[in-house]
């Protein structure tokens, strides 16, 4: 199993990015109620634009390499690259953070002290098979050592470290296929038609 990067000419018509919640419906005569199956999950649907023969080819090469369903990719939201709050700099854990947590404590330094954080911006957190992407349910601001405390939209799955690095630029989360959509469908001349691509987060211990 690999961890695939789209390639950087990747073009779209269309993209979403959504959380699907695992739940479970019961009713009775109390009333109905979601019951949680398992931890919620991102879901990413793109459509692509008509690409000449090279460009379809090296798209084709992308989607091929993905290999079904074995391969994960790594995916941000192209909606929003980065927050719309205005902390940056170098952003890591400022305390360990527990599988479940709804707050995290991060540290950017003193240069950004005061700085933002707003309800809806998307973070990574963690690097590897295990990163994963939060969205942010409230408005926060850094204290002077630029110390922030955010509250999360979803509870945070696994545990991470003190230190762990967190980023805000292109966060990333892993995905795999959630149909194989590998083919390319070519008109006379080698134009390659519209693509689609649909992605189911899969993170892995």
């Amino acid at each position: 199993m690999s961890v695939i990067t789209p390639p950087a000419s990747l073009c779209t018509s269309s993209f979403r990015w959504k959380l699907k919640r695992n739940q479970i419906l019961s009713r009775s005569p109390f009333g109905s109620q979601g019951i949680e199956a398992s931890v919620p999950q991102w879901t990413c649907a793109m459509t692509g634009v008509i690409q000449y023969k090279r460009e379809a080819i090296v798209l084709e090469t992308f989607l091929e390499s993905l290999d079904g369903f074995r391969n994960q990719v790594a995916v941000y939201n192209r909606a929003q690259p980065v927050p719309a709050g205005t902390m940056r700099g170098t952003m890591v854990l400022a305390a360990d953070a527990d599988d479940g947590d709804l707050v995290l404590s991060i540290s950017a330094g003193g240069g950004q002290a005061a700085k933002t954080l707003l309800t809806g911006d998307l973070l990574g957190i963690g690097s590897g098979t295990s990163q994963q992407v939060v969205r942010l349910a409230a408005n926060a601001v850094a204290n002077g050592s630029g110390v922030i405390s955010v509250t999360l939209n979803h509870a945070l799955i696994g545990d991470f470290a003190a230190g762990t690095s967190v980023r805000w630029n292109q966060p990333q989360a892993l995905f795999r296929q959630a149909q194989d959509n590998s083919g390319i469908e070519y008109t006379p001349g080698g134009i390659g038609q519209p693509w689609a691509l649909d992605l189911i987060e899969d993170r892995r211990p």
